[in-house]
């Protein structure tokens, strides 16, 4: 409704006030509300970011974005903490000194998509052709011409189509239930935390980097499918054998990040214009309520047939690789019978 751009801005606006305001929390309960908002402005953030590089890139350099180049700033952020809490000992001083964002933002610009999909053509034709300008190439001139502004369509449009409820209420729900089954059971890992701790944080680089190859060159389903059936053995590991459970946590993490990264890329590639950033988000809050599925006593046999049921809707998902990025629910490609 309001744009990519505004909706980028408040979102670090967001994360920047409370993360100051956190350091000043004296109580357990105030800190808890304050973390809270400073998560939801994280996470705005990723899903913005996710929606623009869909809409603003192309081919390649959309492939590179959405699966390698945003995670693998973020995972660097991940491995960048730890060093840089040891410098700065006070968690207080910490929170401050995370709400210093970059102002990056000012250098992006609004979604011609979402432009079009509003019926604002002459502001996306102003965009399209400074771009053009910048890139050194020719703006058709007829490229507005036939443009129609597409029917707008909300979280009904969302839940109406079987592809998005296949994606969003399956696929990425089944798929962080093994994350978040996975991650809450890292603390329980044999050996000294601190070395594990900067393991676990390494491995998402190289998860990302084989995500983005595959991407590349390979359909997203073949890719998210075994990408998800490395990830999903280790929940059928058992407690005892300590001497290798963290090699196969390594082995399974790496699974599951590289198989998030290429469905994040599946799902903007698949989604229309129209409701991309509210399938993206809705896609990020079921995955936040696989969270709640986990707990020390839920059997990991449970966990791994969740993952099997998603990894059985991905087999029937449309596939995006080559395919030209939708911008209406008519061009969006109906899930296979």
């Amino acid at each position: 409704r309001f744009g990519r751009k505004p909706v980028l801005f408040s979102s670090i606006f967001t994360l920047s006030v409370f993360n100051i305001a956190l350091s000043f929390a004296q109580s357990w309960a105030v800190f808890n509300v304050l973390f809270f908002m400073v998560g939801m402005g994280q996470l705005s953030i990723y899903i913005v970011l996710l929606v623009l590089g869909a809409e603003l890139l192309v081919d390649v350099p959309r492939v590179l974005f959405s699966s390698l180049g945003l995670s693998f700033f973020y995972a660097a952020g991940m491995v960048a903490f730890p060093g840089t809490a040891y410098i700065v000992r006070n968690w207080r001083h910490l929170s401050v000194l995370m709400a210093f964002t970059l102002l990056g933002f000012l250098l992006v610009s609004e979604s011609p998509r979402w432009l079009v999909s509003k019926g604002r053509f002459k502001e996306a034709e102003l965009l399209l052709r400074f771009a053009a300008l910048e890139n050194g190439v020719e703006f058709p001139s007829d490229l507005f011409c036939s443009a129609k502004q597409p029917e707008v369509s909300g979280y009904l449009g969302l839940l109406r189509n079987t592809t998005t409820r296949s994606i969003t209420l399956v696929v990425w729900f089944s798929l962080n239930v093994s994350w978040f089954g996975l991650s809450f059971n890292m603390t329980t890992l044999y050996g000294n935390p601190f070395l594990n701790y900067a393991l676990l944080s390494l491995i998402d680089i190289p998860a990302h980097l084989v995500s983005w190859f595959s991407a590349k060159y390979f359909p997203r389903r073949v890719s998210f499918i075994v990408f998800s059936l490395l990830g999903l053995k280790v929940l059928l590991l058992p407690s005892e054998y300590h001497n290798i459970t963290l090699t196969l946590v390594l082995i399974g993490k790496f699974g599951v990040l590289a198989s998030e990264s290429i469905l994040q890329l599946l799902t903007g590639e698949l989604s229309p214009t129209v409701i991309r950033n509210t399938m993206l988000s809705s896609a990020a809050l079921f995955s936040r309520a696989g969270s709640s599925m986990f707990y020390e006593f839920l059997p990991w046999l449970t966990l791994s047939f969740l993952s099997v049921i998603g990894v059985f809707v991905s087999l029937f998902l449309p596939e995006s690789f080559g395919k030209p990025l939708p911008d209406t629910i008519d061009q969006m490609q109906v899930i296979k019978k």
